[in-house]
């Protein structure tokens, strides 16, 4: 979705988006940041399809790359400020240095220095509760919880609600709020969905994920007994019923999707090309579109490569003899 709409449109409206959206008829998950217009758009598209039985249904997911962008943005504002504070203090044990050098009565540089130091301990502790919290917070956007079991809505909003308790200040209003958000664990949902329908079995579903987490995560285990058990769950020879349970798991957890990787990675490159080109028109635009379909076409390699060959491909279409390191 995000190579073929990569165009020039006249607003992000809620009629504009319902517009681009009407052609994908088999959507079921749209994730996407918190803008009311695409969300609103997504709301009439799903409130259309229900009315038609032979329609997919359609949810939408709150993008959880722009939750974890916004929350490091105010934890890098409260370590600065913690940092700044420390640096206050030393710079204060310098001056009682100097007054004892110099014989200077130090007792009042010295209560400074004190009182100094108390703040930039309370600001070094402050900021370390937050991020503490934060990561909580982060940690139940996750498919799994921290032991490998499957993370679900119930488990997520309680860990949420336990993170936030910390993240209080106006400066965390917006990620409180996106936390907060239905939208936020609508993954989940959709994941424990597509896992009944490929396993029915809870037990073979459970432990066939807890596999999949084992050979995908990498965990520590506390002790030898702990190492051997999972060693023994993640390499032992499957049988060919088990393989093919295996396979259905693995195929549902490979797919599903909490950011919108894809819109982000195009962003990287188009941003960075806009500010070579300022005047960016409508050939601008759809030269995007089709670097982004090749690059879409020819998955291969990492992610920073995909974006080093769509940039590539974009000098090359565009014309310009611009190096490209």
């Amino acid at each position: 979705m995000t190579a073929v709409f990569c165009h020039n449109a006249a607003d992000r409206k809620a009629e504009t988006w319902a517009k681009q959206l009407e052609p994908f008829v088999h959507l079921e998950f749209a994730i996407s940041d918190a803008a009311k217009g695409i969300a609103a758009a997504v709301v009439e598209v799903a409130r259309v399809r229900h009315d038609d039985p032979s329609a997919a249904a359609l949810e939408q997911g709150l993008d959880v790359f722009h939750t974890t962008m916004e929350a490091k943005r105010v934890l890098t504002q409260h370590w600065r400020r913690a940092e700044a504070a420390w640096e206050k203090a030393e710079t204060a044990d310098l001056e009682v240095a100097r007054s004892k050098r110099r014989g200077i009565d130090a007792r009042g540089v010295t209560q400074t220095a004190r009182a100094a130091w108390g703040r930039a301990i309370a600001s070094w502790k402050q900021v370390e509760r937050l991020e503490t919290a934060w990561k909580r917070a982060h940690a139940a956007l996750d498919l799994f919880a921290p032991d490998g079991r499957l993370n679900d809505r119930g488990r997520a909003q309680a860990e949420i609600a336990a993170a936030i308790g910390e993240l209080s200040g106006p400066d965390w209003s917006k990620v409180r709020n996106f936390l907060n958000d239905r939208r936020s664990l609508s993954f989940l949902d959709r994941m424990h969905g597509r896992l009944e329908a490929a396993e029915p079995r809870r037990q073979w579903r459970e432990a066939m994920a807890w596999r999949w987490w084992l050979r995908h995560r990498r965990t520590r285990p506390a002790d030898a007994v702990t190492a051997l058990v999972q060693a023994v769950a993640r390499d032992s020879e499957p049988d060919e019923v088990e393989s093919a349970s295996y396979a259905r798991v693995a195929a549902v957890l490979r797919d599903t999707f909490r950011a919108s990787s894809a819109v982000e990675c195009m962003n990287s490159v188009l941003r960075m090309q806009q500010s070579r080109h300022k005047a960016s028109g409508k050939n601008y635009f759809t030269c995007m579109s089709a670097v982004f379909g090749l690059m879409i076409m020819s998955y291969l390699g990492s992610a920073v490569e995909r974006c080093r060959r769509a940039s590539y491909a974009f000098i090359c279409l565009a014309g310009t003899r611009i190096p490209f390191g």
